[in-house]
């Protein structure tokens, strides 16, 4: 899609399932040996680990196992469809292999929630069917308590432990499935009762959205959430609030809320720049003390925007960004909310926490935090591109980082009196009164030793550094624990040459997930321990994988990248079918992520592509912001070009002359737009690909039209064209022959090569672009297919239509690249044969 942020590459991980045996840690991941090929089956056979957490005493380790992905009951509900095959799992840390937390139940999920701060309870989800609900575990005797009651599961914090016995949740009343399972999984229910009210004629069937001067409106209301303070020994429920609660944060002494509720709709100015996430709503500040509900609101006309709501180490404030009703957010400013109801500014000097041209939204955080009475704030200077962190106090703005050569991207955790966090390799200290030193040795290679899943609320993320005086430090050989005085003596040897999927960190251990081609290897660090605790996979050891060799090359503005060949095991390059060169801006694969949900939430996979005798060739392509809209199309090509160039000197003997591109979502958009400028390529796959801006521009996603009172948005299309990923800068009356210069669709008298589009009607890029370029090519009489997948968004989720999609792509590679196809023009199309791979589909 036209997205401001590149295709993430690390989605929420997911879990394993049955109990192993502890193993060596020297016995290393398993090394890929000669024998039969990998194929789509294992991938989606695999087990995962999701969630793994350590107790905050350090004694035990709670992981989440999911059973194989194609096992699971249901794939309506995209990359969370496995967590209905989620089992919670349980080691001590002083040794022991892990066993069941709770029994495993077919059809049932597991999820990890949050401890309790004295490691004695923890917080799990039991997901079965279309109810999920919160219980908590005591580990003395491993009782749990179900509570029915449903979480609420937003951006913002759903759930915390006030203390050692109370827990604050977000429940939604009526029971119904939070929003990010409903959104995936229960539309098809919902529009086949719409359609029924339809045909029984009794009841009207539809919805309402209504824009004037820029504000949007609905004709239904979501209903409300409840925050709520469960007594987790007694069942005993206290409510403190009710309504469209979007974020809530706890005093440090657990005794008040802070709670952020959306307010009336933001109206947007006309021909304004928008962005993608724009906030939608205002947001009102309530401060709640819980052992009497008595609710004060700091300033009535205050807007409080999303993802910073800190309280002081004191608890008597809390710290906001904020502007008032009326003002845009470049008038916003950082505030300290006091319990009493008075607002503190803070003298900020005309710093801003955003880049130019860049202001509040739903995924752009104001990264700020206290130290002491005074707040530090990541901005920069106006005019400058730089970066830094300056305190806010009684006088003039102080730069705690102006001498570093690179300034910390976050903070990674904060004292009274100053702030740790990492930089050019090095652990710094950052003190409140401009004391700036370095913690590690010149020369280090260290990095922030956290990790996060999709299901750290955002906040949390990029607000939140612990409130502690140690940190966990990354490095090439391993994570171990260091404090201002130096390394504690727990290190952990595990380095993960693949993808760190996670990591779960307490003063006395470190836990670390790492996926390497399929094998999951979960292991644990405390003081004279260092072993694996679990795997998964371990049988793709006897399993022929792709291997990924790099393809050393300059891209047309000279800069020195590299790209990834694959070649099909036991074949020679002069042996392949063909050549698929993948594209996608800003991305290359490299081979280490194979795993089953990967397979719908990052598209095709060049390791499964490579598995029926095609090479495939990961193109190293400069992202969207290191080119021009004008010279974009040209500049992808090039770079494509140049990649192949290389691949092709590297390994002679691959055939040039059957060349295919390959890309997905906007990767798709280049595979296409290549193809408008290069006729060298004798096929295309364009998979859930935006085909024309003008058309991307206005379409409302799936959602949208079926739930309007949920986040309806009318900028998400519209900022992500005109400034996400296609960069064209404004709407498409005014800027139309930029759209006609940025549309393969509008360009496709220009395409010769036969292409196969890819759609799904629950995806976000409408099924209208596919089956406009479908239409363009049949006005030409050129040759195109669309294969339209029912019930999947912008990848597929159910094993079936995962093999179909490939049996597809497969089949019309076998035709565009096969014997035949090589003796006809390019984009002549070769009768239908007996041969192919393609099956018929209900």
């Amino acid at each position: 899609m036209f997205a401001h942020n590149r295709l993430a590459a690390a989605l929420a991980l997911a879990c394993l399932t049955s109990a192993g045996p502890v193993l060596a840690l020297q016995d290393g991941p398993p090394v890929a040996a000669p024998g039969r090929t990998l194929s789509l089956d294992d991938v989606l056979s695999m087990e995962t680990f999701g969630t793994a957490s350590l107790s905050p005493d350090g004694q035990w380790v709670v992981y989440e196992r999911r059973r194989p992905y194609d096992t699971a009951p249901r794939f309506d509900r995209s990359h969370r469809s496995g967590w209905a095959v989620s089992d919670l799992k349980i080691a001590r840390t002083d040794g022991g292999a892990p066993e069941d937390l709770l029994p495993s139940e077919p059809g049932v999920g597991l999820l990890l929630g949050s401890w309790s701060p004295d490691g004695r309870r923890l917080l799990v989800h039991r997901l079965s069917g279309d109810r999920l609900e919160i219980g908590v575990v005591t580990l003395a005797d491993r009782s749990v308590r179900w509570t029915g009651l449903t979480p609420d599961l937003v951006n913002g914090v759903t759930s915390a432990w006030l203390d050692a016995d109370r827990l604050a949740l977000t429940i939604r009343p009526g029971g119904d499935l939070p929003w990010l399972l409903r959104f995936d999984g229960t539309g098809q229910s919902e529009m086949d009762q719409r359609w029924t009210r339809t045909a029984e004629g009794r009841e009207p069937s539809r919805t309402r959205v209504e824009t004037r001067a820029g504000q949007v409106t609905t004709d239904a209301a979501a209903p409300p959430v409840r925050l709520i303070v469960l007594d987790v020994r007694t069942g005993l429920q206290q409510v403190l609030a009710e309504g469209a609660i979007r974020d809530f944060a706890p005093s440090p002494a657990g005794d008040r809320i802070a709670v952020l509720t959306s307010g009336a709709p933001v109206a947007r100015v006309p021909l304004s720049s928008i962005a993608q996430s724009a906030v939608q709503t205002r947001s009102r500040l309530t401060l709640v003390a819980v052992g009497t509900g008595e609710a004060v609101r700091p300033g009535d006309d205050l807007d409080v925007a999303p993802h910073l709501l800190r309280w002081s180490p004191a608890g008597d404030a809390v710290l906001i960004w904020a502007r008032r009703d009326g003002e845009g957010w470049g008038a916003a400013t950082l505030l300290a909310a006091g319990i009493d109801g008075d607002l503190k500014r803070f003298e900020t000097a005309g710093l801003r926490p955003f880049e130019e041209g860049r202001d509040v939204d739903e995924v752009r955080v104001v990264q700020a935090d206290w130290l002491g009475r005074d707040a530090i704030l990541r901005a920069r200077r106006p005019g400058s591109d730089r970066f830094d962190w300056w305190t806010l106090g009684a006088g003039a703005p102080l730069n705690l980082t102006e001498g570093m050569a690179s300034s910390p991207s976050r903070l990674s955790a904060v004292l009274d009196d100053e702030a740790l966090a990492f930089a050019g390799g090095r652990l710094w200290s950052l003190g409140r009164g401009g004391e700036t030193r370095p913690l590690s040795a010149e020369g280090d290679t260290l990095s922030d030793g956290r990790t996060f899943t999709l299901m750290t609320p955002f906040r949390i993320q990029a607000n939140e550094p612990p409130r502690q005086s140690w940190i966990a430090a990354r490095s090439p050989s391993g994570t171990r624990i260091l404090d201002r005085g130096g390394a504690t003596g727990i290190t952990s040897t595990q380095t993960c040459d693949g993808t760190l999927i996670g990591r779960s960190v307490v003063r006395t251990g470190i836990l670390t997930a790492c996926l390497d081609q399929g094998v999951e290897t979960l292991a644990l660090a405390t003081p004279g321990v260092d072993r694996v605790l679990d795997r998964v996979n371990a049988d793709l050891a006897e399993v022929a994988i792709p291997q990924a060799k790099p393809i050393h090359h300059r891209d047309p503005f000279g800069q020195a990248v590299t790209s990834y060949l694959f070649l099909p095991p036991g074949r020679t390059a002069t042996e392949v079918r063909g050549l698929i060169v993948m594209v996608y801006p800003g991305v290359v694969e490299d081979g280490r992520y194979v795993e089953a949900t990967g397979l719908q939430s990052l598209g095709p996979r060049a390791q499964i592509l490579a598995t029926e005798g095609y090479a495939v060739l990961s193109a190293a392509l400069p992202d969207e912001s290191q080119t021009t809209r004008p010279t974009m199309f040209d500049d992808f090509t090039r770079a494509t070009d140049a990649a192949v160039d290389a691949a092709l000197a590297e390994e002679p003997g691959l055939p040039s002359n059957r060349l295919a591109l390959l890309g997905h979502s906007f990767g798709g958009y280049t595979a296409l737009a290549i193809a408008t400028r290069s006729p060298r390529y004798r096929s295309v796959v364009a998979w859930a690909a935006p085909t024309d801006p003008a058309a991307k521009w206005g379409e409302l996603r799936p959602h949208a039209w079926l739930w309007p009172e949920y986040a309806m948005s009318l900028d998400t299309a519209p900022g992500a064209v005109e400034n996400g990923q296609a960069r064209l800068g404004g709407p498409p009356w005014s800027e139309a022959d930029q759209y006609a210069g940025a549309s393969p669709y509008m360009q496709a008298d220009r395409i010769v090569a036969p292409l196969l589009l890819i759609t799904a009607d629950r995806d976000y890029v409408p099924m209208a672009n596919a089956q406009r370029m479908l239409s363009a090519m049949h006005r030409q009489g050129k040759w195109a297919r669309l294969a339209t997948y029912w019930g999947e968004s912008h990848s597929n989720a159910s094993p079936a239509n995962v093999r179909d999609v490939y049996r597809e792509i497969f089949d019309w590679l076998d035709r565009t690249l096969g014997d035949e196809a090589l003796n006809l023009p390019v984009g002549a199309a070769p009768m239908p044969g007996p041969n192919s791979r393609s099956q018929p589909s209900s």
